[in-house]
């Protein structure tokens, strides 16, 4: 046996992350993983330090999706992974390539109870998580890192965990360096799922598409407009919209669907017979009409949302998982950005005409004490950066957000894909330590921004160009319109008092509170250009019953 030396398992897995390009790390780590930061070499590895770890795991979720590549996160794989588990959540809806190292207790302390033990380690970060391990000998500690990025990184790509004893770091490692393997993608849609697919939107009178967060994610978004533009056929973004796969002031787009199937369904039935569904569920839902009734309710006997039988359906995803559920009469397992491009030249060019507009016209809104969301957002497509990457999250306000800001090409657009609240705040964070050429602006509400708020601290240790605006309603506004009889639950949206001026001071971001529009413009002005963060807290009044 080949002698190692002092050679470590702590020193076989630097060297597997540098070969893995997983040199960013964003931890808030416990002392069961501080004998891996040991004499840590600073000139090679950058470490962002977050403050909670739904942060840390929420900024390493922006990184990787700027990047497109796995990220890393090093938190404590007991209680530091249960605090993480709503990004984890969020991160596996958005399949996200994320590698997260947990520090479990040592070895020999595993037969009792010790503080910060991981009971059942791998089991607790699941099902929301593609794939977890843990090493049966220290020594495997580096070759399990290697596996778990190699399955993050395929498809449907996801977050991996690996858990490791605290003094597995610290024991000799294999005499034999770890190999990794090349392990690329072969994956390439069949050409005569390509024919089907063509040949269905080529006999079409109306064709519609529909463009998930997949298409942008596999470099596709053009390629999805080439599309577009040679069907003549519109664009609708997939419900929720986590991420924008289309430009939304193209002439095309038709808007987002909303994640009811009796909105769906209207929606779609009137404008076309053939819908292609690309890179996303079909469809991701969030409720049905009858369940936001209040009343008693009988045994449920209703079926299963259904789409119309008016329309041939065609679902185009990577998942199996989404495959085997969708609600589309075929579904074809390829990676939709590979579809997506090899349709553009199957397709048969059509006349290019003005198709009847789907969305009303918009107002612009006017100045007002108190100020409205839908100003607010008007008067911040105007200073926004032509190419600005936007984090939104704002359960009550997205109808008002995407009408009076329609992003272009040369913008990127992320929000949560999972519903759970938190991503887009510190995912901007995490966005702009992989970018810090482009400016980040979140787009979130005051009860939103609590969930991943230590962010800020972040955002100001690096001094990352951050706008954080808050259009402060003072509430969980989108749990009151749930209600009829909405003063009885008050005291369960009601969010008054809260300061996020003051809170990001107290983070060290400049922030400022905005009552009347006097200064608003200038200081959105401000703040878009800034030499690092700045957080506008600015007051708006509730705007009634929200908009799909």
């Amino acid at each position: 046996m080949t002698d190692t030396g002092n050679r470590t398992v702590r020193d076989a897995t630097l060297d597997v992350l540098r070969q893995l390009g997983l040199t960013t790390i964003f931890s808030n780590p416990s002392h069961t993983e501080m004998k891996l930061f040991e004499a840590w070499p600073e000139d090679e590895f950058k470490f962002v330090m977050g403050l909670q770890e739904a942060s840390v795991v929420g900024m390493a979720d922006g990184y990787a999706q700027a990047t497109g590549e796995p990220s890393l996160v090093i938190i404590n794989g007991g209680p530091g992974l249960g605090n993480a588990m709503g990004g984890i959540y969020t991160a596996a809806s958005a399949h996200t390539p994320m590698v997260i190292l947990g520090g479990q207790q040592a070895r020999k302390l595993l037969l009792g109870e010790p503080f910060l033990v991981a009971k059942e380690a791998t089991q607790l970060p699941k099902p929301y998580i593609k794939w977890a391990g843990e090493p049966s000998r220290p020594q495997d500690v580096p070759a399990l890192i290697a596996q778990a990025y190699q399955i993050a990184k395929q498809a449907p790509q996801g977050p991996v965990f690996v858990a490791v004893p605290e003094d597995d770091w610290v024991r000799p490692a294999d005499p034999q360096p770890v190999r990794i393997p090349t392990v690329e993608s072969a994956v390439v849609p069949s050409p005569a799922a390509l024919e089907r697919i063509a040949a269905a939107l080529n006999g079409a009178e109306r064709p519609g598409l529909v463009a998930g967060p997949a298409v942008d994610a596999q470099g596709a978004r053009d390629a999805l407009v080439q599309l577009a533009e040679k069907l003549n056929a519109r664009v609708w973004g997939s419900p929720v919209w986590p991420r924008g796969s289309f430009p939304e002031n193209h002439p095309l787009f038709a808007g987002v669907l909303p994640p009811i199937p009796e909105l769906i369904n209207e929606r779609l039935a009137a404008q076309h017979d053939v819908v292609v569904v690309l890179g996303a569920p079909a469809f991701t839902l969030f409720t049905a009409w009858d369940l936001f009734s209040t009343a008693p309710a009988g045994l449920d006997q209703s079926a299963r949302p259904q789409l119309p039988d008016s329309i041939e359906f065609l679902h185009v995803t990577d998942n199996p998982e989404a495959a085997a559920a969708t609600l589309a009469g075929s579904s074809f397992v390829a990676p939709p950005g590979a579809v997506v491009e090899g349709l553009v030249p199957l397709v048969e060019r059509r006349e290019r005409v003005e198709l009847t507009p789907v969305r009303e016209p918009v107002p612009v809104p006017e100045a007002s004490t108190p100020l409205t969301q839908a100003y607010l957002f008007h008067l911040l497509s105007k200073e926004l950066p032509d190419n600005a990457v936007l984090f939104e999250e704002l359960p009550i306000a997205r109808a008002d957000f995407h009408e009076q800001i329609p992003l272009g090409p040369d913008n990127g657009y992320f929000a949560t894909a999972s519903g759970a609240l938190g991503f887009p705040f510190a995912g901007a964070v995490g966005y702009a330590v992989a970018r810090p050429d482009r400016r980040a602006v979140v787009v979130v509400g005051e009860g939103s921004a609590q969930y991943t708020l230590h962010s800020l601290w972040t955002a100001a240790r690096h001094n990352l160009p951050v706008t954080f605006i808050i259009p402060d309603n003072a509430g969980y506004l989108s749990l009151k319109y749930y209600l009829e009889d909405q003063k009885s639950w008050e005291r369960g949206y009601d969010l008054s008092g809260v300061d996020m001026a003051q809170l990001a001071r107290g983070f060290g971001v400049p922030g400022e509170r905005i009552e009347t529009p006097d200064r608003l413009q200038e200081a959105l002005r401000e703040s878009l250009h800034a030499d690092g963060p700045m957080l506008l807290d600015v007051m708006v009044a509730d705007p009634g019953l929200f908009r799909l």
